[in-house]
């Protein structure tokens, strides 16, 4: 095989202005090969290692602790980020740093495609200030061709038990677990009691839940040991002045998912922020629910022949929806009050066994309208299927009772409302005294109870609920249980006590 070359005879030149050339000319190839183009797309979307950031860490002294967040790209094209920013600025406890770049903010920052990048944030707490949340909360805004994204940013604050976490249901470390008093109490997220076990709360004890958070047991037992002025207490975790009387700080949220005609939908369902389903001879005496949503809870009959709960000298107020909500359910109680929900104080729904004695429920709710009744009974559902189902009520009493609000003086409005299809044997309210105006009202349910006469509060706009007036009207008649004090534990006339909560002394 032949084999031919061509040479060319070059003209003369110096080695050095050669090899300048031909560097320059490499270097200018390599620029242009190599000129990053950034995407302008505002669909394009980045995607973190974490949508929430917790430092669970509780502190005893003051401490400092940093935590990492990945950032990725997984597009084709290369993004530069306008902003990744605290939303709390120069006030917020955390910071964070990006290569050396410390915030609150740092913008105009390249990511390349198909990579990644880290976010180090950094918060300090002083356990011992009184004036810091039990949780601490930021977020991370990243702000990429005008589209925002957020990274929640949480913290414990405040010496405190914390319970819970970034799971939706964390169960309890332990299954027999006693909460004592010696520091408050702080649920994030739904703390399950789980099936067989227990939670026993101890006199004195503060319970601070989070927004969307409680404790939900679960075939289980909660012991509520309150005593008369070293109550339990449970109520939301905000401690500024605006939050004291604000309702809806806490109570169970379940977020749920559904294919429908559209897509993918998204929904919230609340539930009690006590949420007991399958109680077993739970109690609660000497308790605060206050400022949540739902209070109380008590789904199904429970598992034992004794009642799912037995309440006692507790008070329930300031709710967003219902005081005490109740479907299927067992309870016992006494001496209870419960007042100004944004729908009912208490619900006894679909059917089940309710033997309530000298409680008051009174609705002076006046954070807008109110078109629920102060309390509502009913004993059928309609199921799936569009089917009623009936679970009757027989078995239930509620003596000593007052039912009223301060809708009871419109003409087409009820504080008491029942429901039922299978009117039970026995009347159902004794001794009581209630708002009915309904012509269709079963009245074989009465016995003893009035229905049209105003109670002698106190005072309405002080919610203070104990009887004024010495008139034999506001007289009961014997307990279905040995009560011998009322809910300030002063005595009782047993021969013939007061209806409602306080005996008059």
């Amino acid at each position: 095989m032949k084999t031919s070359m061509i040479f060319f005879n070059a003209p003369q030149m110096s080695m050095v202005p050669w090899m300048t050339l031909l560097i320059a000319a490499v270097l200018a190839a390599l620029g242009s090969c190599g000129k990053v183009s950034y995407s302008d797309n505002p669909d394009l979307r980045l995607s973190f290692s974490a949508d929430t950031v917790l430092f669970d860490t509780v502190f005893t002294t003051i401490g400092s602790v940093t935590l990492p967040l990945k950032v990725f790209n997984s597009s084709n094209e290369a993004v530069r980020i306008d902003e990744i920013s605290l939303v709390g600025g120069v006030e917020s406890p955390f910071r964070i740093n990006i290569d050396g770049e410390v915030g609150p903010s740092v913008t105009d920052w390249p990511l390349m495609s198909e990579d990644s990048m880290w976010i180090f944030i950094e918060v300090t707490v002083d356990p011992t200030d009184m004036n810091v949340p039990f949780i601490i909360e930021d977020e991370i805004r990243v702000n990429a061709n005008g589209f925002d994204q957020f990274v929640k940013l949480i913290a414990w604050g405040q010496n405190a038990h914390f319970h819970g976490g970034l799971d939706q249901i964390s169960p309890l470390p332990s299954c027999n677990e006693v909460w004592e008093s010696d520091l408050p109490h702080v649920v994030y997220g739904i703390v399950e009691v789980e099936p067989g076990c227990q939670l026993t709360i101890e006199e004195g004890t503060q319970v601070h839940v989070h927004n969307g958070s409680g404790i939900l047991v679960y075939q289980s037992t909660i012991e509520v040991n309150g005593s008369l002025g070293n109550e339990v207490v449970f109520q939301g975790d905000r401690l500024e002045d605006s939050y004291a009387d604000a309702a809806g700080q806490w109570g169970i949220e379940l977020d749920f998912q559904f294919e429908t005609e559209y897509g993918i939908e998204e929904f919230t369902a609340q539930r009690g922020g006590i949420w007991l389903f399958g109680g077993v001879e739970c109690r609660m005496d000497y308790a605060v629910l206050k400022n949540g949503t739902i209070g109380l809870q008590v789904d199904t009959t429970g598992t034992s022949a004794e009642p799912a709960l037995e309440i006692t000298n507790t008070v329930i107020y300031n709710m967003s929806a219902y005081g005490l909500y109740a479907q299927g359910a067992t309870i016992d109680g006494y001496n209870n009050l419960m007042y100004d929900c944004g729908q009912s104080t208490a619900a006894f729904t679909l059917g089940g066994r309710y033997r309530m004695d000298h409680c008051t429920f009174a609705n002076y709710w006046s954070e807008g309208v109110r078109q629920s009744p102060s309390v509502l009974m009913t004993d059928w559902y309609e199921d799936v299927n569009g089917q009623i189902q009936v679970r009757s009520l027989e078995g239930s009493e509620f003596n000593n009772c007052i039912m009223w609000g301060n809708n009871y003086s419109l003409s087409d409005f009820d504080e008491l409302v029942v429901s039922l299809l299978n009117v039970p044997l026995n009347p159902l309210i004794r001794n009581s005294a209630v708002d009915v105006q309904d012509e269709d009202f079963p009245s074989a349910i009465l016995e003893a109870t009035t229905a049209d006469n105003v109670p002698p509060f106190a005072s309405n706009s002080n919610r203070d609920f104990h009887l004024t007036s010495n008139n034999t009207l506001w007289d009961g008649g014997l307990s279905q249980f040995n009560i011998s004090t009322d809910l300030d534990g002063l005595p009782r006339n047993i021969g013939v006590p007061d209806k409602g909560c306080f005996e008059r002394q």
